[in-house]
């Protein structure tokens, strides 16, 4: 489950970080007027790509890249967090977005 985040030491540390916009997320609600950067931490640069592709495969993420560098906050953005607790579709190995990309 994602969590909005206000300060850059909730974000764990790790080797890779894959972030992204929300297009859906951004300009409503808690991030009116904002953009909602999802942060989602990795173990291992395979993991990173893994999600990553994850993504790529949703037609509502923008920006969608791979750093090694702790993310830091921006004015203008708010910053939601994911992290790989066993349940997030995200981090799984079956691509279980990609009939999203396929619909485009």
């Amino acid at each position: 489950m994602s969590h909005i985040i206000s300060y850059r030491a909730e974000i764990p540390n790790a080797p890779f970080y894959v972030m992204c916009n929300d297009k859906f997320m951004s300009g409503w609600g808690e991030a009116k007027n904002k953009t909602n950067t999802i942060i989602l931490p990795c173990q291992s640069y395979e993991q990173a790509k893994l999600v990553e592709q994850n993504a790529l495969d949703r037609p509502e993420q923008s920006r969608v890249r791979i750093v090694t560098n702790k993310p830091r906050f921006k004015n203008g953005v708010l910053y939601s967090l994911l992290t790989d607790d066993g349940h997030c579709f995200w981090y799984r190995k079956d691509r279980p977005f990609k009939h999203h990309k396929a619909a485009k």
